[in-house]
């Protein structure tokens, strides 16, 4: 059945309920956040538009359209959302942004963040589930090959330095940050202070000290680094470094003995850390503070209804500016197990700078270009991701299509 068929049964049912004396908005959304929930989505829009709201599923990282509701219970179903995450329903002029809690749904146990913004035919609203706590515990968990996996656990067992994840949104930085905290509150051999500053907090991790860094007031996030630095932690996790203050009271912080880990925007490892440069990072802050860049992509992979092409003609994609030729791949095709969409779950692929290769770190100093540094990176023994890209295809995990979504290129 198609998702405008499932939407039309979703209204049927509201409907009745409305004629049954229930509400036909509470009815109906309830519906498709438990529909969103079930089918691992990871957001829900409620797009407003002239003469209907668009409802859109994000599933495996891809938008799709599963129905419309009229234009006349925009308003409504805005303050239905609204009410689940305790904002202010007459606020329609300006942003909001809320929490709701497990169960606030019912059969709905995903905890959700609530965002508005006013747009010219109502307010949009965009619902985010945070991922189930028991998935994806710890980084043996998350698909990385052996090489980068042993990588990182000798990495987060040293004493200082700077794990830089990074990778465009939706890329997974955060689920492989909380992964490495909760391989240390774990799994460490020796009780370790861990402070982190979050915004938000998506999941409490036990004998971790979070902290939600304050949307107002006087306090900054690298006054807040700073002021954490008293209270002794050993390991300091910053959600995300988005400019040149708090990348530099985060360094000096892995400068000084502690083991940082944070996530930052990025197309690649060798562009992190020329991003960093460009921001006003010193070289040499890089070279002695920072233990390992880790840039990972997310693709979505095949689903076993994928076919092998009829033509063996030799395919050539340029992936993260080079250029590769596949002899053996498959494509999706698409079955009622996928939902049409040839695709079921997603693969986790990764790429890690050899930050102990002298030429590499003779390369920061010198603050080559990130095409030099990629290079230097590779002959120092770094697959890159690219190269990991090409072997997800040829062994069929995921398809040339997907891999040109998720790099672009041609």
């Amino acid at each position: 059945m198609s998702s405008s068929q499932h939407f039309s049964d979703w209204l049927v049912n509201a409907e009745q309920a409305a004629r049954s004396g229930g509400d036909f908005v509470v009815a109906i959304l309830e519906r498709i956040l438990q529909e969103a929930s079930a089918c691992d989505a990871s957001d829900v829009h409620f797009q407003p538009g002239k003469y209907a709201v668009e409802i859109r599923f994000r599933l495996d990282g891809v938008l799709h359209k599963i129905g419309e509701l009229p234009s006349e219970h925009a308003a409504q179903t805005a303050a239905r959302l609204k009410v689940l995450a305790n904002l202010l329903t007459y606020k329609t002029a300006s942003p909001q942004e809320g929490r709701v809690r497990s169960n606030r749904v019912p059969n709905v146990l995903k905890e959700m963040r609530i965002s508005t913004a006013p747009t010219l035919y109502g307010e949009r609203v965009v619902v985010r589930f945070f991922s189930e706590e028991n998935r994806f515990h710890y980084p043996d968990e998350l698909g990385f090959s052996d090489d980068l996996l042993q990588n990182l656990l000798r990495t987060i067992r040293k004493n200082a330095g700077a794990i830089l994840v990074t990778g465009p949104a939706g890329s997974g930085k955060t689920t492989t940050a909380y992964a490495l905290l909760r391989e240390l509150a774990d799994r460490s051999e020796t009780l370790r202070s861990i402070v982190t500053l979050e915004d938000p907090i998506e999941h409490a991790l036990d004998r971790v000290a979070q902290i939600e860094t304050p949307h107002q007031g006087e306090l900054t996030l690298r006054d807040m680094i700073k002021y954490m630095m008293r209270q002794d932690p050993e390991v300091l996790f910053v959600g995300e470094i988005r400019d040149r203050e708090t990348a530099e009271a985060s360094l000096q912080a892995a400068l000084t003995g502690h083991l940082l880990i944070t996530t930052f925007h990025a197309g690649s490892a060798a562009d992190a850390v020329g991003r960093l440069c460009e921001i006003g990072i010193e070289p040499f802050v890089l070279r002695s503070g920072v233990s390992c860049v880790l840039c990972q992509r997310l693709v979505r992979r095949l689903c076993e209804c994928a076919e092998t092409p009829k033509s063996r003609e030799p395919l050539t994609l340029e992936i993260d500016r080079e250029k590769f030729t596949l002899s053996a791949y498959r494509l999706p095709k698409g079955c009622p197990k996928c939902g049409g969409t040839g695709y079921r779950g997603r693969a986790l692929i990764a790429e890690s700078l050899p930050l102990n290769d002298d030429e590499v770190m003779r390369g920061v100093l010198d603050r080559r270009e990130t095409s030099t540094l990629r290079n230097l990176a590779k002959q120092g023994g770094m697959i890159p991701i690219s190269a990991r890209a090409v072997s997800l295809m040829e062994s069929g995990v995921t398809s040339p299509h997907e891999i040109r979504r998720v790099f672009g290129g041609n």
